[in-house]
């Protein structure tokens, strides 16, 4: 007991914290040498620099991306571990000190191997009752004293025993070429033992349900802790809807090379997927990688991506995936585009070229000094085929998301509000429908519905939005125009639902973004509030409403 009694009443807590600012440092430097690599070197020459020594000069960069991510979080996890250690061991000293002052200040003895002792026993006390009362009170004291110390040693020595453990799995040696592949995907595990190690596996991070909560937490963090948390609980910070749009960002895109990185050097067994599954994988994370690095050199947040949300792995392997161009947080408008039937993880790099191009329009359209964000939302699970959509389960079970998503936006945003528009495509105008009809709705400034085949209600009114701002594209041989009515909902271009109906001159039900034309150009107008072309609503299709209105009563077709 000498020797750590001696050690904890000497032990000077500045000297790991001091040194976890140390470690602190490395990964502040880390990220942000990682970020200007990114935008200054890496982004930059992917837009130029083509050909097979491009293609190895590419690699060798992407290695030392992932090197210096591998840094910033093992240097969070020392730095973690060292402030923790140095906490509850300064905790251990001052309840040591206190114990032993209090015994002091009470006349026993404590030694110097931090053993509590009676004074001697002066002289007739033996005969005194009132003096052998006292020392029977003072050796219960001594006792109570003795426990005290027991345990701060004891406390101490389990703190530097949790610290020896958590540091001892961190090493420099993760960086060795032997090593490299694999070890961003090894970070994930280091950090989720350490905190093991440390009993901080259920450090407390809100469960997600209220934006508002999210955001107060996070703004009430010190910046060191955001950093740490950003590092060691990616996944779980990249979807806290609230939080920053820079911050999640800069969660999931760790997020995505760490689940890439454990991919390229697992096995499709590993992964419980076949070979064609794990290869689809691997390559929609490597496009998706491919494309946000593509405005990497941006001049300025408006033109730069954000990724707000992914999970390869959701929806039974379709996935999960929310791309903004342009910071929704400081834009004077943002669009949200909610895709509908057969759009899955695979197809978020031509999400993304929807959204830069709706944003491209948008901007064209708006008032000088005006920011535009566009954001791809695939955060439900899109059905993944005609027969599927028919059914209005997928849009009702990812209701709550959408609508947390969009409390989320206006959180995160703050004053002045910006102008909020919802432009879904085919079945994803179900899901909005659904979303913004139920609860408090989506608090969206305008809809827009591209080829709906039915919003989930009976009339624009039930959307939480004046109808005026409920804007319906249809085109002539757009198929789902016969579909209204029938499981989803009467159809939105048709009399009796409200809303407007815009100026169609494209074809086909995935025409809507033609080059040059008005159907593009009205969603550009509306997400930045300029008046679009609009034209006369259509009759009922006859037969078609009765049969929504006896679905939803449960009533059978006759």
């Amino acid at each position: 007991m000498t020797g750590g009694y001696e050690l904890l009443l000497k032990f000077d807590p500045q000297v790991p914290r001091d040194a976890a600012k140390g470690w602190k440092a490395l990964a502040h430097a880390a990220e942000s040498t990682g970020n200007r690599h990114r935008n200054q070197v890496n982004g930059p020459l992917h837009a130029h620099w083509t050909g097979s020594d491009a293609n190895s000069a590419f690699e060798f960069m992407a290695l030392t991306e992932q090197q210096l991510d591998v840094i910033k979080v093992e240097a969070e996890a020392v730095a973690l571990t060292l402030n923790t250690v140095a906490d509850r061991m300064y905790q251990a000293q001052t309840n040591l000190t206190n114990a032993v002052h209090r015994a002091q200040d009470s006349g026993l003895v404590v030694s110097a191997d931090g053993v509590v002792g009676l004074p001697p026993e002066e002289a007739g006390e033996h005969n005194d009752p009132d003096a052998q009362a006292a020392r029977r009170t003072l050796t219960g004291l001594k006792g109570e004293l003795q426990a005290r110390i027991d345990a701060a040693l004891k406390d101490a020595q389990r703190a530097s025993d949790q610290g020896n453990t958590a540091l001892g799995r961190l090493g420099a040696d993760i960086l060795s070429p032997e090593r490299a592949s694999g070890a961003l995907a090894e970070t994930r595990t280091d950090a989720a033992d350490v905190m093991k190690d440390l009993g901080l596996a259920d450090a407390y991070i809100p469960d997600g349900k209220d934006p508002k909560q999210n955001a107060d937490w996070w703004k009430g963090l010190s910046t060191d802790q955001q950093e740490t948390y950003l590092a060691l609980n990616a996944a779980k910070i990249g979807n806290l809807d609230g939080l920053p749009a820079v911050a999640r960002d800069e969660a999931n895109r760790l997020v995505l090379d760490q689940k890439l990185d454990a991919l390229e050097t697992g096995t499709p067994a590993s992964f419980g997927l076949s070979q064609q599954a794990y290869d689809q994988r691997v390559a929609a994370l490597r496009s998706v990688k491919g494309k946000l690095a593509e405005t990497a050199d941006a001049r300025d947040e408006e033109h730069r991506m954000f990724l707000l949300g992914i999970d390869p792995e959701a929806y039974a392997g379709d996935g999960r995936a929310i791309v903004a161009t342009g910071n929704p947080d400081k834009a004077t408008h943002t669009a949200v585009f909610v895709p509908g039937t057969n759009t899955e993880f695979a197809g978020v790099p031509g999400q993304i070229d929807r959204i830069r191009q709706l944003q491209r329009i948008a901007k064209g359209h708006a008032n000088a000094g005006e920011t535009v964000s566009v954001i791809s939302y695939l955060g439900y699970d899109t059905p993944e085929s005609i027969p599927k959509a028919a059914n209005p389960r997928r849009g009702i079970d990812g209701a709550e998301d959408m609508r947390r998503f969009s409390d989320g936006l206006r959180v995160s945003h703050g004053e002045p509000k910006s102008h909020v528009t919802y432009i879904a495509h085919s079945y994803g105008s179900y899901a909005v429908g659904v979303a913004a009809s139920g609860g408090d709705g989506l608090h969206a400034d305008d809809i827009v519905t591209l080829g709906s085949p039915g919003m989930g209600v009976d009339n624009a009114k039930q959307l939480h939005i004046d109808p005026n701002h409920v804007w319906i594209s249809e085109a002539e041989d757009d198929m789902t125009r016969f579909a209204g009515g029938l499981t989803l909902g009467p159809g939105p271009h048709t009399i009796g639902f409200g809303g407007n109906n815009l100026y169609t001159d494209t074809s086909g039900h995935g025409g809507y973004w033609d080059d040059k034309s008005d159907s593009l150009h009205n969603q550009g107008k509306i997400i930045v509030q300029q008046p679009p072309k609009v034209e006369p609503k259509e009759i009922n299709i006859g037969g078609f409403i009765p049969l929504w209105h006896r679905a939803r009563s449960g009533e059978r077709s006759p």
